[in-house]
């Protein structure tokens, strides 16, 4: 499986990072979970072709996880895509999903491809959709606003991107995580509604998880010297087009 970072960086606009996105890639089966800046010229440097993604997840309706939808559709109708674009939400979010399709007047388009949204009960752990050998689960992540962590497996491997979260009870109870996803707004600092890179390894058993991929970083922090602190490979800071394999 191959994860495409679109985008690593948080809320706070950026000088060298888009808002996260991140695409899980495997046996020609392509899911993206949340749509930020300029979605198709970054699906095409990593090679994901706009008239093959299978699916878009999102973890939640902040703008910075949602914004580049608009563009993604326009560019998947110039492409002439024809397959259906699953798009899932939680429950909660289906109205303005709705509203925002209207407000695009996304029907008057004429695109060739069926838009099929799904919804999902966030508060729930549940299976959301699989495909290409993967398998997408939801849980309850913990933020300012109805907001879900997602576990990815494939064979036999197991990844969780935490999404916007502060440190999560739910990831702890893993036995085992070969790649973990998390976001660390900050380096250091504790704040409400997310997470620091101190916390991530304070709080999570490392010794248990292969491999942590920074996510929702912010500008000024000095991730790289607490990293250095660490003395460890296993963390790594996370840059907007790069591709990890698991």
């Amino acid at each position: 499986m191959d994860i495409h970072f679109l985008g690593t960086g948080s809320a706070y606009p950026g000088s060298e990072r888009d808002n996260t996105s991140i695409c899980f890639s495997n046996d020609g089966y392509h899911v993206l979970v949340d749509v930020s800046g300029n979605p198709c010229r970054k699906l095409k440097q990593l090679q994901v072709d706009l008239r093959e993604l299978d699916a878009v997840v999102f973890t939640h309706f902040h703008i910075d996880h949602i914004y580049g939808l608009p563009s993604l559709l326009w560019g998947m109708w110039l492409e002439d895509r024809r397959k259906p674009l699953r798009i899932l939400c939680d429950k909660r979010n289906e109205r303005k999903l709705q509203e925002w399709l209207s407000t695009m007047e996304a029907d008057q388009w004429p695109i060739a491809f069926a838009v099929e949204i799904e919804t999902f009960d966030g508060d729930e752990e549940k299976e959301l959709l699989s495909g290409g050998g993967m398998t997408f689960s939801c849980f309850k992540a913990l933020h300012s606003v109805p907001t879900v962590g997602l576990e990815v497996r494939c064979a036999g491997r197991v990844l969780v991107y935490s999404s916007d979260s502060e440190i999560s009870a739910r990831i702890g109870e893993y036995d085992h995580i070969n790649m973990l996803i998390h976001e660390a707004t900050s380096a250091r600092k504790v704040a409400g509604n997310h997470s620091s890179l101190v916390e991530i390894v304070e709080k999570y058993d490392v010794e248990r998880i292969g491999k942590i991929v920074l996510v929702h970083l912010s500008d000024g922090e000095p991730y790289e010297e607490e990293v250095e602190k660490l003395g460890t490979s296993k963390v790594i800071i996370g840059e907007d087009l790069m591709t990890q394999h698991m």
